[in-house]
C-alpha cells in the first residue's frame, strides 16, 4: 500500500546553491596534473596550479564529494612555479607542468606514482626509486599527430578549453622537423580548397638518429593523383617517405581505412643502442628516442639474463623490447594483438639476422594459456602492456605456468598498481620500481617495475612444467 508523503518545501536559507568559486590554497598534485586544495570542505581540483599557490578559482564542475575548477587570479605564487616557456601553454592542451621547475616536475611524478601503488594497490611498503630524469626535456618527440579545422583552416593542435585547433608555429616538445613539416602543410592547405575540404589530420614520424622523416595525411576521401603529387612535390626536400590514408568513418582507432604510399620510402628507421629498426606509419614506437634507450637498458637489467632462459614478450608491438634482448638469453616468445605489428616484428628479425626470437598474433590472455598447455616455460616473462594494463586471465597464466621472474614496463601508474596488486595475490612479489620520464613536461608516466614469484603462491600445488621450446616456431 502506497504511503501520501508530505512535500517538504525548503526556505531560501536552507536551500545550496552550487558555490561559484573561492579562494583555494594549493596543497598537493594530482594525477593527471591538477592542483588540489579545499573549498567549504570540497576537495578542488584545479589545473595549471603548484603546492603553494594560493589561487582565485571558478568551479567548472561540481560532485558531492569533491569538484574541478579554472584559475581566475594567483594572489600568491608558490616558490615552485615558473613562467612556462611556451606562450600558448594556458590555451593548447599539449603540456601540462611547464609551469613546474623540471626537478619539481620529477619530484611530483615520483609522489604519484607511490601514491597509486600504496593506495590503489595496498602495497604501501614497495620500493620507488626516484624518477629517472631526461637529459632532453624539450623538442624530444619523435612523432607528432596535427589535427585539421575545416572550419576555421587551422591545422595544428588541440585546444585545451575549447574544441577547436590552435595553429601552433612551434611546439616546444617536438622535434623541430615535425614543426617544419607542419609549416609547409599549412601554406599548401590554405592554398589549396580540394585538400581544405577532405583533409583531418597528419601524422609526423621523425628518425631523430637517422634524420628519416615518415608523413601520412589523413583524409576523408581520397585526394586526385595531381594533388598527392603536389603534396609530395611540397615536401620531398623535407621528408623521406609520405603517405595517405583514407578514414571514411568516424572511429577511435587513427588508422582505419587504407593506407598506400604516395612517393618516397615506405618505412623509415631509427637506431636504439646497436639496433636499426623499422617504423611503419602503423606501427607503436615510444615517443622518446633518448629515453626508450634507457627504459630498455633498465628492462634488460631488470631481466637479469644469463644467456639459458626462455623469455615470453607480452604486448611485444614490432618486437623492439624481444630484439633487444634477444643477444641474452635462448630464445624469446613474443605475443602481440595487432598483426600487422607483428608482421613488422618478424621482418626487423629478419633484417637485423635475429633468430631465437618467435613472434605470434593474438591476445595475450589466450596465447599464455595456449604455451602453458603446450609445456612452453618462461624463466622471465615481459610485460609491456597498453594503458588499461594486463588482462587478469594472462597475469593469473603467468602465475599457473610459476613463472619465477617477470619485468612490467607501463605507462599508467593506476593500471600498474592494480595489477600489481593482482599479481601479489597470486604469489608474486615486487621488488623494485623504476620510475622513467619519458614524457617531459606533462603528467604521464613510464614505470619499470620487478617482480619474483614467493615460494608459496596461487597455483604453487600444481605440477611443474618442463622447460620446452622444440617445434614451436611461430611466424604468424
Amino acid at each position: 500500500m502506497s504511503r501520501n508523503r508530505r512535500k517538504i518545501h525548503k526556505t531560501p536559507d536552507q536551500v545550496q546553491l552550487e558555490p561559484a568559486g573561492g579562494t583555494v590554497t594549493i596543497e598537493r598534485l594530482a594525477h593527471g596534473g591538477y592542483g588540489v586544495g579545499h573549498l567549504d570542505g570540497l576537495a578542488v581540483f584545479v589545473p595549471r596550479t603548484a603546492p603553494g599557490d594560493v589561487v582565485d578559482v571558478r568551479l567548472t564542475e561540481s560532485r558531492r564529494r569533491y569538484a574541478f575548477g579554472e584559475i581566475r587570479t594567483i594572489r600568491q605564487a608558490s616558490p615552485r612555479r615558473v613562467s612556462a616557456p611556451c606562450p600558448l601553454y594556458d590555451r593548447c592542451g599539449g603540456c601540462h607542468l611547464q609551469h613546474l621547475r623540471y626537478e619539481d616536475q620529477l619530484a611530483y611524478k615520483t609522489v604519484q606514482v607511490q601514491d597509486a601503488i600504496a593506495r590503489i594497490g595496498k602495497l604501501p611498503d614497495i620500493p620507488v626509486a626516484p624518477m629517472l630524469e631526461s637529459p632532453q626535456p624539450f623538442n624530444y618527440r619523435n612523432k607528432v599527430l596535427y589535427h585539421y579545422d575545416a572550419a576555421r583552416g587551422a591545422l595544428g593542435l588541440v585546444s585545451r578549453h575549447e574544441a577547436h585547433i590552435l595553429d601552433v608555429p612551434h611546439c616546444l616538445l617536438n622535434d623541430p622537423r615535425a614543426d617544419a613539416v607542419l609549416a609547409r602543410l599549412r601554406t599548401l592547405a590554405a592554398t589549396q580548397p580540394a585538400l581544405q575540404r577532405v583533409l583531418h589530420q597528419v601524422q609526423v614520424q621523425v628518425g631523430q638518429r637517422t634524420g628519416d622523416v615518415l608523413v601520412t595525411v589523413f583524409v576523408r576521401s581520397t585526394l586526385a593523383a595531381a594533388l598527392q603529387r603536389q603534396l609530395w612535390d611540397s615536401l620531398h626536400d623535407l621528408i623521406t617517405g609520405l603517405f595517405l590514408h583514407v578514414k571514411t568513418r568516424e572511429t577511435p582507432e587513427l588508422f582505419d581505412g587504407t593506407t598506400s604510399p604516395i612517393a618516397g620510402a615506405q618505412v623509415m628507421h631509427e637506431r636504439v643502442g646497436p639496433w636499426l629498426f623499422r617504423i611503419e606509419p602503423q606501427a607503436f614506437f615510444q615517443v622518446n628516442t633518448v629515453q626508450m634507450e634507457r627504459l630498455y637498458a633498465l628492462v634488460q637489467a631488470a631481466a637479469a639474463l644469463h644467456g639459458h632462459e626462455i623469455v615470453f614478450d607480452l604486448y611485444s608491438g614490432g618486437g623492439t623490447i624481444a630484439l633487444s634482448l634477444a643477444p641474452h638469453c635462448k630464445t624469446v616468445y613474443g605475443v602481440e594483438l595487432h598483426r600487422q605489428a607483428t608482421l613488422l616484428a618478424i621482418q626487423q628479425a629478419a633484417a637485423l639476422g635475429v633468430r631465437n626470437c618467435q613472434f605470434r598474433t593474438g591476445k595475450v590472455e589466450r596465447l599464455v594459456q595456449r604455451y602453458l598447455a603446450e609445456g612452453i616455460r618462461a624463466d622471465v616473462a615481459v610485460l609491456d602492456p597498453p594503458r588499461s594494463g594486463c588482462h587478469p586471465a594472462a597475469l593469473q597464466a603467468l602465475a599457473l605456468m610459476r613463472v619465477p621472474h617477470l619485468v612490467y614496463v607501463s605507462c599508467s601508474p593506476p593500471t600498474l598498481a592494480r595489477d600489481l596488486r593482482l599479481l601479489h595475490d597470486l604469489g608474486y612479489r615486487t621488488t623494485a620500481v623504476q620510475p622513467v620520464d619519458m614524457f617531459s613536461q606533462t603528467y604521464h608516466i613510464e614505470c619499470v617495475a620487478t617482480l619474483h614469484r614467493g615460494s608459496h603462491g596461487w597455483g604453487a600445488d600444481q605440477p611443474r612444467l618442463q622447460d620446452s621450446d622444440k617445434g614451436h616456431v611461430w611466424t604468424s
